[in-house]
């Protein structure tokens, strides 16, 4: 099997070559410990092949600056990375159901950042919570399929929350739907001085696998 590369040499030496082609791959972990920054990278590398790259934006994070930085060739890779920018998560759901249909021979990855916020936020105000679950248990199979059967990577990213039995721990936002899900895991720490990104896990590798890293102009760097 041809693995994808993450556009980052250490993740790739992490991962033994890169993303699995037909896995789902969950990035999760708090905000601004990088995971946007690796969906980035990863897309990038797929555009830079010639591959299309199926972008579900969820939080409205995307800068065209920082694609400009990662890649040399930003405007063609531009013209190869197709946005979807959902606003709720109804308008989510309907990607979902849409994304299917979109996948052909030009897809080489789907990218979701995140799975998990317009899912919070639904929560949040609807009584109906386990419609919502389902909805977003269905979005994951949908997934899940696309992987198995195209044989493409599909990259997400999720959000955590403090896990207060253990305090120096946290959960995945979502819980089983995304760890079941998921046949790779990857979690992303942050402290003043470093980040750090450790392999929770994987249908083939060894997990608590980790490299500390840093954000810099050009992506990210081992350290």
């Amino acid at each position: 099997m041809v693995k994808i590369s993450t556009g980052a040499a250490f993740l790739d030496t992490l991962l033994e070559g890169g993303y699995d082609p037909d896995i789902l791959t969950t990035i999760f972990g708090p905000s601004g410990a990088g995971k946007t920054n690796f969906c980035l990278l990863a897309a990038v590398k797929i555009a830079e092949a010639g591959k299309k790259v199926l972008f579900i934006d969820t939080e409205g994070g995307i800068a065209v600056e920082r694609i400009r930085q990662i890649s040399a060739d930003y405007e063609a890779v531009l013209q190869k990375i197709i946005f979807l920018n959902p606003v709720t998560f109804v308008e989510q759901n309907d990607i979902f159901e849409k994304v299917k249909g979109m996948v052909n021979e030009q897809i080489g990855m789907i990218v979701v950042d995140s799975i998990s916020m317009l899912y919070r936020l639904e929560l949040g105000r609807s009584e109906e919570v386990y419609e919502v679950n389902s909805a977003l248990g269905r979005q994951i199979a949908y997934l899940v399929e696309i992987a198995r059967r195209k044989k493409i990577p599909v990259l997400i990213t999720n959000q955590v929350y403090a896990d207060f039995d253990h305090r120096d721990e946290v959960k995945m936002v979502g819980g089983d739907l995304l760890k079941y899900g998921s046949k790779c895991l990857l979690e992303l720490k942050r402290t003043e001085e470093y980040r750090e990104i450790i392999l929770r896990k994987h249908r083939s590798l060894p997990e608590g696998k980790r490299v500390k890293f840093k954000i810099v102009g050009q992506g990210v760097e081992e350290l």
